[in-house]
């Protein structure tokens, strides 16, 4: 049973806080102990936790350090730990991917950005012996069934990197519920984009089994 997964990516605006923060509150609501450790500098998630809605009371918790995967495994036991890293090479990002039971690895369907993901990803999924990382690629910012969403899928698998059948769309509602402190699933539960979010946690959980907290 999984229980630590790190979100993370080395290219900016892939969505890395977005699905941290919408995969924690869906298990959330859903009466799991779901933690995010928010290890990124820009405390992108710690900001979401000060507004109106605080995240529905998902508990955060702020260390950007080379220490942060530390933190992450003495919670681990209180149920899903999601830690959001910086989204650059560092210690600290390389030491919470060490440290998961699962990586996700944001990308968004961009043509112009697929080049560079594909060169950085080995290096981010290669353990230190050579092992590969247990992780899934998810596809953020898609049009749905669009040519360029399929390409880049293709062009992932093809190069040998697993993803998630479920995307995040490119809805505005993300970024209407981020304005509250929330996420959709908050926001408006029946929605799209809500059963979006339900879906990706739903085939993660099958993949890794997250534990429901006793």
């Amino acid at each position: 049973m999984r229980q630590i997964i790190t979100v993370a990516t080395m290219k900016g605006g892939s969505g890395k806080s977005t699905l941290a923060s919408c995969l924690a509150v869906h298990w959330h609501l859903c009466g799991r102990s779901s933690t995010i450790i928010d290890a990124d500098p820009q405390r992108s998630i710690a900001r979401l936790a000060a507004r109106e809605k605080a995240l529905g009371g998902v508990k955060v918790v702020e260390d950007a350090t080379e220490n942060a995967w530390k933190t992450a495994r003495n919670l681990a036991s209180t149920g899903p730990i999601i830690i959001d890293t910086p989204g650059f090479r560092s210690l600290a990002t390389l030491a919470c991917i060490a440290a998961a039971d699962f990586l996700l690895v944001p990308v968004k369907a961009s043509p112009l950005d697929i080049d560079r993901m594909l060169d950085t990803l080995n290096s981010l999924l290669e353990g230190d012996e050579g092992e590969r990382r247990f992780f899934r690629c998810v596809l953020t910012q898609t049009t749905r069934d669009s040519v360029i969403a399929k390409q880049i899928r293709a062009e992932l698998i093809e190069a040998g990197f697993p993803v998630l059948k479920n995307e995040m769309t490119n809805r505005v509602g993300y970024a209407e519920a981020a304005l509250w402190g929330a996420t959709p699933s908050l926001i408006e539960p029946a929605g799209t984009a809500a059963r979006e979010i339900a879906a990706i946690a739903d085939e993660v959980d099958s993949i890794v089994g997250i534990r429901q907290a006793a």
